[in-house]
């Protein structure tokens, strides 16, 4: 697999619900994810954040360079100035489909390449994050953690069965409001069958987590999926447990 990074560094700062201060480090960013495949080709499932007067013009450029636009949308109405996410995917021989992508994301003000920061640090305990939820955390900007939860089961795109790496897992963020682990921002993504949809809502809601949307992402999917974000402050490591919860309502592995 190869994820580079596609944050809106272009983007700044954006205020999000909860007074929440929303980063490229911290839900203002994309992953141009490609999974190979045999014969010297590949399979790419990639999302963006975007100005609202950019995502007209990146539609059309993906469209011209011959991938498939799949969804757009917003997270939080209460981001100001408001974002909005495009996803879109492709399939064809490993280099002409970077050409072709970088092509879409030229449209846009979203600089590439971009770079990982070296050795980041954290107040937050990552490991025991990812113990809590059962999946793998990463290390960011501004001491963001991303821990990755796998998808369960099989799931085919296009025709393709999709890694679960391939945008279709669930992703919880955590950002530290401090200088100790004492507070976080936590922002799942959760993703959902259409039967797992009100049993994971329902649990979230009943423990008071804002709800920012349900939509779904990829076209030509089966099973379909629909992915929520949702927010809430407080202690890092019982967010994550309610975070759990919800996700036990889901097929995760």
């Amino acid at each position: 697999m190869y994820q580079p990074t596609a944050g809106g560094q272009d983007i700044g700062d954006v205020e999000g619900p909860e007074g929440v201060t929303f980063t490229p480090a911290f839900q203002i960013d994309g992953t141009l994810t490609f999974m190979p495949l045999r014969h010297g080709r590949a399979f790419f499932n990639g999302d963006i954040a975007l100005k609202v007067e950019e995502v007209k013009g990146f539609v059309d450029a993906i469209l011209a360079n011959d991938l498939e636009f799949q969804a757009f949308h917003q997270h939080f109405d209460e981001m100001n100035p408001q974002i909005w996410y495009v996803h879109w995917r492709g399939v064809g021989r490993a280099l002409e489909l970077a050409q072709a992508v970088r092509h879409t994301v030229d449209a846009t003000s979203t600089p590439l390449p971009q770079t990982k920061p070296q050795n980041p640090t954290t107040p937050l305990d990552a490991d025991r994050l990812a113990r809590v939820l059962g999946g793998e955390a990463e290390v960011g900007e501004e001491g963001v953690v991303t821990v990755t939860v796998p998808r369960g089961g099989h799931v085919v795109i296009g025709g393709i069965l999709a890694s679960p790496q391939s945008n279709i897992s669930t992703n919880v963020q955590f950002k530290p409001l401090g200088d100790d682990d004492s507070r976080a921002a936590v922002a799942p993504d959760f993703s959902m069958t259409a039967h797992e949809i009100g049993p994971v809502v329902s649990r979230m809601r009943h423990t008071d987590w804002d709800l920012g949307c349900l939509y779904n992402q990829e076209t030509d999917e089966h099973p379909q999926l629909y992915f929520s974000h949702m927010l809430k402050t407080g202690d890092p490591y019982a967010l994550a447990r309610e975070v759990r919860e919800g996700l036990d309502l889901t097929c995760t592995r």
